[in-house]
């Protein structure tokens, strides 16, 4: 009986090893995977992540969606996929934000960027534009800056969130020229392009893709590209830097991410899959036409990059000493 008790532990044990392995053997992905964007619908990152589950339901033949998991500064969605099961089919469009300036700016994060994730790919930067209201009386930045410095001048400044590459562009432009302007954070680039829209804010410095119709329009008068080079969108356009204030460019860039401990073959696959998903024309064209500017990157390269960008925004934060409002 012994024997026979001991030898029937080994097998169920052996059973569930086999049950295990076996179900890693299979091809991945074989069910929907879910991709978390922390960010309301119709963001930018939104058009994004609708990109990628699209070409990865084509090639895969697996349902793919797209779940919106806004506030907290992009933090509770980004905390729901840490704590979500490593299997793969849970997924993170993160920004520079949820693993970058969030960590500098919120001690009880309830994540660690690095250690609750796996990088998968870098997919692309997004260009920031210095726009204003168009009744603002103002033409260019030059302008800009001599009227927000009038005595007794109030300017406010609307951004995407509380320590979006947004929010930390505008102060960065404080430090560098001197000029006060008041913070008012929008849950997203959209909500703040239509603050800005309907007067009740003076400038934003905001996602080019999230109002580039706006300007083409005549809604907004752009100022200034918050980038180190040119928004192939708008080739006038000069950069803060070209027009005399460096040191402001705040570029935010995209990547999928995984929960830590997912399988190495499901993070292969994913990466593989990504990197040449958005390295065709045909992606590039769409993410040009969408404001971003493609710029891929394995998992692990992107990993090296991540942890250099951390420090960076860990830097610009304390630089300007900037908080959450």
């Amino acid at each position: 009986m012994t024997i026979n008790r001991r030898n029937l532990m080994l097998a169920a044990v052996s059973a569930t090893a086999s049950t295990h392995f076996a179900a890693w053997g299979q091809a991945y992905p074989s069910k929907a995977i879910r991709l978390v964007v922390p960010y309301p619908a119709g963001s930018t990152l939104d058009v994004v992540a609708r990109m990628f589950t699209e070409v990865f339901s084509r090639h895969f033949g697996q349902p793919s969606i797209v779940v919106n998991q806004p506030g907290g500064s992009a933090a509770i969605g980004t905390r729901a996929v840490a704590q979500a099961e490593a299997d793969g089919y849970t997924l993170l469009l993160g920004t520079n934000q949820t693993h970058g300036a969030n960590s500098a700016l919120m001690p009880n994060l309830g994540y660690d960027a690095i250690k609750d994730f796996e990088p998968i790919a870098g997919i692309g930067r997004i260009q920031h534009v210095v726009v204003v209201r168009k009744d603002l009386g103002v033409k260019t930045l030059a302008e800009f800056m001599a009227l927000a410095r009038k005595p007794g001048q109030k300017i406010n400044y609307g951004s995407s969130g509380n320590g979006s590459a947004s929010h930390l562009a505008a102060e960065m432009f404080k430090l560098a020229t001197g000029v006060q302007m008041t913070h008012i954070p929008f849950n997203g680039s959209g909500p703040a392009a239509q603050a800005l829209m309907g007067g009740h804010i003076d400038v934003s410095f905001i996602t080019l893709p999230s109002v580039l119709s706006f300007i083409k329009a005549g809604g907004m008068t752009a100022l200034a590209v918050a980038s180190p080079d040119r928004a192939p969108q708008l080739p006038a356009l000069a950069t803060l830097a070209e027009q005399g204030v460096p040191n402001a460019e705040a570029d935010a860039w995209a990547a999928l991410f995984a929960p830590a401990r997912t399988p190495p073959g499901a993070l292969t696959t994913l990466s593989d899959f990504t990197v040449q998903a958005f390295s065709t024309p045909e992606m590039k064209e769409k993410l040009n036409t969408s404001g971003f500017v493609p710029d891929t990157k394995s998992g692990s390269v992107f990993r090296e990059y991540l942890q250099e960008d951390m420090k960076r925004w860990a830097d610009v934060v304390k630089a300007a000493k900037v908080k959450l409002d």
